[in-house]
Parts: C-alpha cells; structure tokens; sequence
C-alpha cells in the first residue's frame, strides 16, 4: 500500500510539471513579449509599378498588429547581392509598405529591396526578406510620332503640355546621340521640329525634365524621295500617269492639279506622291482614278484627293481592262498614305465589276489618311470587295466619318479555292457612319460565308446609323467556320440600329469584344474635331499603352 501511495505521489508530480513545461511552452510560443529569434521575415511582398513610383508592400510580421510599435527596415540597391558600395537608400517606416518616387530611383533602372523587422521590446530583428526586380515605368508625354511628319531627314516630336522641360536626346541605332535643347517657344507649343536626321535610320527620343526622364518614342526615317517627274499645277497629270512604267514615282509640287477625266493605271503600278509630304498644300480635283487590267496598281502619298468639283463617283475603281469592266484581272495592290479624300458620290472603292473571284489584289492598305463625305445618300459600301478576292486589307492609324452605309462588304460567296483574307483595323476613328436611304445590314463588316481573319482594335466608333438610317443589330458577319475575329481594346459609343427605341449593335459570340470601353465623348453627327481630352483615360488604353482612336487626335 505504501509503494502505491508513493507511485501516486510520484505520478502525480510529473504530470504537474509536464502541465506546467507545456504551458509554459505555449506561452513562450505564442507570446510576443517573450524574448524570440524572430526568424519570420515580412511575407508576401508585392510590387506595384506606374509611371513617377513604385510601391512596395508585405505582410506585417507574426504576432504583430498595425497598432504595435513595430517598425521595418528597407534597403534599396541596384545589385541583387547588396555589395555596400551599390546600396543606395536605406528607410525606415512603422507601415507595412513604402512608396520611392522618381525623386529617389533613376527611371527603368532595376532595383532590388531587403526588408527586414527591427528588434521590439526583448525580440530580436527579423531576417531579411528579398524583393524581386522592380523599377519605375516612366512617363509617357510624347504623343505619337505622325507619319507625315516623318521625312527622310527630320521629324516633328509632340508631347502632352508639360512645364519646365529642358532637352530631349536622340539617339540612332548607330552613331552619336544628339542632345537637343529645348527654349520657351517649344515648351509653350509643345512640340519640336528636329533637323538634320539620316535617311532610313532608327531613332529612339527622350524627353527630359531636368535629369527627370518624362516619355521615350521611337521612329524610323524613311528613304529619301526619288522621283522619276516632278509636276507643276496645270500640267497634264494624265499624260503622266499614261506615259508612266512601272515602279515609277511622279512628285507633285504644291498647288491644285484638275483632273476632269478618268486617271487610269493601265496594267502598272505607279506612285502619286506630293513633294512637300503635306496633303495641305498639294490638292487633286479628281472625277475618279481607275486601275485596269492586270499588274495594276497605285500608291498615293500626301495628297488631297477632291471629288466635289467632278463629281467623283468613286475614289478607286477596279475594271478588268481598258473598255472590259468584267474581264479577269490580277491587280497588284493600292496603297493610300497621308492623304485626305472627300466628297465621293458612291465609295472609296469599288471591286464587284467581274465574276466571283475573276478580280484578285494582293493588298490594299489605308494608312494615316482621313476620308469624310463619302456616298452621302449611303447607297454604297465604303469599301465595296464583293466578289474580290484579295489576300489582306489593311487600314490603320485613320479616320473615317459621314460615309455611307457598310464599312467593308465582302459578301459574295466565292469558290472554296479563294484565298481567306486578313482584314486589320487599327487605330482608326469612326464616326456618323452607316445605313441611310439604302439599307443593308452588319454596320463593320460583311464577310457572310466566306472565311475571313478579321482584327478590330484599338478604334474608335461612334454614332450610326447615319440620320434617319435603320441598319441590322449586329454589327459583323462572317459565319464560315473556319473565320477568326478578334475585337479587342476599342471605345463603342451610340452604336445603334437605328430603330425607335434604338438598340445597340451587338457582336457575334465568338467576337466579343475584349478590354471594351463605352465612354460617349459626347460627339454627335457633325463632329468634325476628334481630338481626346487631356485627361482622356483613351490616350493609354492601346494594346501597347498608347491611345484609342487615330493618333492625330491625341497629339
């Protein structure tokens, strides 16, 4: 009996002290007040890049809340193993974050941080914890650099009105960089005529505020011009065109050039370039240029083309030959850049003359170029491709507006041995477009049947149907299975089917729009002036960070 009670006594006494080490385990555990090693460095670091600063936060340390004394030590170096002579900054804050500004961090430098909890009460400093690569953006007030103000040895650079600018540096891909001193009247105007360039060069620009950098752009200069003629106003623009070969480039000096008859590219592709690059000072009076027969093709080049003063029927005109509207014909292509056309009775272009698929092109680009009063009665397609068979269109950096009825119609169902075309459109601006007296539905695009790889993209379209118009609600067709849409970061507003109540036009299942915006501008049917506000979230809504829209209205 006295071993027994002795066992108990024994028993019980470990089991009191195993109760009170476990206790007192969870007490050193959990309790911060307790003098720890703190091996917990802060967690779950995250990095926010912008333009002017980079911010930097984590998880505040175990056992800690935002309301004790708890404070966090940063060091910020350009080398990721934080030798002492590339540390740059060292901060303390009692936040689990920091912001550093460009103020502090040079722009698009690479920066790695060490975070580290300091010591509280009896607890030690934590370990370090590590950062990944992060830097600052950088801004972006240069605006896009316009094709027609980029020659062969210089270039206008535009930027966002921004005070206290002081130079901006040019570098080439190869050779010396300039540095270019920026005086009042160029910070007041907001923009820089930049002499001396090379021909078929690269240049990457920055704009500076001090030792700030404030945007960069890039460009190219194109090939000098060489003309094979140079013509003045009054001379014959027909015989020119009719003595041309191939490859030919006829300059046109400023001034206005009437051409009451037909121009016609008879089996050669030829280019009509003005001279000074400026569709403002060099105008044609047109009645319509026409391509005939096979190999022909066209390039125009900074050039107001005028269809009032003749009544042009359509702007471009594809027949099969001279006298043979209908005959088969393989066109080379038609390239319009920095041009300005207007006041077209029918449309800009016209391909359905032949049997399906007996007319073949193999591009038509349409480029930095505006087209405004086209088929005002609407009883045309804009680009009227039906029965075409073309490899790829492509319209860009534009701006279309009071034009009739479709867009682009390619609805003709051609033979299975037809090449599928690749229709892009970017960075146009659209508006006061679509139906009007003669009704036909799918506002954009009209494929039907026929396979098509169609890209809208970084646009803006607003305002159809025309006036009193009614128009389908959808706006594309293209039902063969084989068709590929992709419809991504554009600006819709008051697009409607004209009906009363109006519905919005609506896209197919497998073309919905993606990083689709809706802001109205508040444009109506005689907007002429498309410009973006200053502080249009528009100007950056690019695929690549640039503006929405023609980017002559962003500048």
């Amino acid at each position: 009996m006295k071993v027994m009670k002795f066992k108990n006594l024994i028993n019980g006494f470990l089991f009191t002290m195993l109760c009170i080490t476990v206790a007192s385990c969870k007490r050193d555990e959990f309790d911060p007040s307790v003098n720890l090693s703190r091996q917990f460095v802060p967690t779950s670091l995250k990095i926010v890049s912008g333009e002017t600063q980079v911010q930097l936060t984590w998880s505040r340390s175990l056992f800690t809340s935002s309301s004790d004394s708890v404070s966090y030590t940063v060091l910020v170096s350009t080398d990721s193993t934080f030798a002492t002579t590339s540390q740059i900054i060292t901060k303390v804050t009692d936040t689990a974050g920091i912001v550093l500004t460009d103020d502090e961090l040079s722009v698009k430098q690479k920066y790695f941080a060490l975070i580290k909890a300091n010591g509280f009460s009896t607890t030690a400093d934590s370990k370090w914890g590590r950062s990944p690569a992060f830097n600052i953006t950088g801004e972006q007030i240069f605006s896009p650099v316009l094709a027609s103000e980029i020659k062969d040895k210089s270039v206008v650079l535009r930027w966002r009105n921004t005070a206290n600018l002081t130079r901006i540096n040019l570098k080439p891909v190869t050779g010396p960089a300039m540095d270019i001193a920026l005086t009042t009247s160029d910070i007041a105007d907001s923009f820089k005529l930049i002499n001396g360039l090379t021909p078929l060069t690269s240049y990457v620009a920055e704009i500076y505020q001090g030792t700030k950098l404030k945007g960069t752009i890039s460009f190219s200069t194109p090939e000098p011009s060489i003309f094979t003629l140079i013509l003045e106003p009054g001379d014959d623009l027909i015989a020119a065109v009719n003595n041309a070969a191939t490859g030919d480039v006829i300059g046109l000096n400023p001034g206005t050039y009437n051409v009451a008859e037909n121009l016609v590219f008879a089996q050669k592709n030829v280019t009509l370039q003005s001279v000074s690059g400026n569709p403002g000072d060099t105008k044609v009076n047109f009645k319509e240029i026409v391509l005939a027969g096979t190999g022909a093709g066209a390039m125009l080049k900074g050039i107001e083309f005028d269809g009032a003063a003749y009544a042009a029927a359509y702007f471009i005109n594809l027949v099969g030959a001279v006298g043979n509207d209908a005959g088969a014909a393989t066109f080379s292509s038609v390239t319009v850049d920095n041009c300005n056309i207007h006041n077209v009775v029918n449309c800009i272009m016209r391909a359905n003359r032949a049997a399906n698929a007996d007319h073949k092109i193999n591009s038509i680009k349409f480029t930095n170029s505006t087209a405004y009063d086209i088929s005002p009665g609407a009883s045309y397609v804009t680009f009227t491709l039906d029965k075409l068979e073309f490899k790829t269109m492509e319209l860009s950096n534009s701006t279309f507006y009071n034009i009739g009825r479709t867009f682009i119609a390619a609805a003709t169902t051609l033979p299975s041995s037809a090449v599928k075309p690749s229709i892009l459109i970017d960075n146009c601006t659209f508006n006061n477009f679509g139906s009007g007296g003669s009704n036909r539905n799918y506002l954009i695009m009209d494929a039907n049947a026929n396979p098509v790889d169609f890209t809208l993209k970084n646009s803006i379209l607003a305002n159809s149907p025309v006036t009193g118009g009614a128009i389908g609600n959808a706006a594309l067709r293209a039902t063969a299975s084989t068709s590929a849409f992709s419809v991504t970061n554009n600006n819709i507003f008051k697009l409607t089917n004209g009906a009363s109540p109006a519905v919005d036009l609506t896209f197919p299942s497998n073309a919905k729009p993606a990083n689709h915006k809706t802001i109205d501008l508040g444009w109506t049917a005689t907007t002429v002036d498309f410009s973006l506000p200053t502080s249009s979230e528009l100007r950056t809504s690019g695929t690549t960070g640039g503006p929405i829209g023609d980017p002559r209205w962003a500048k």
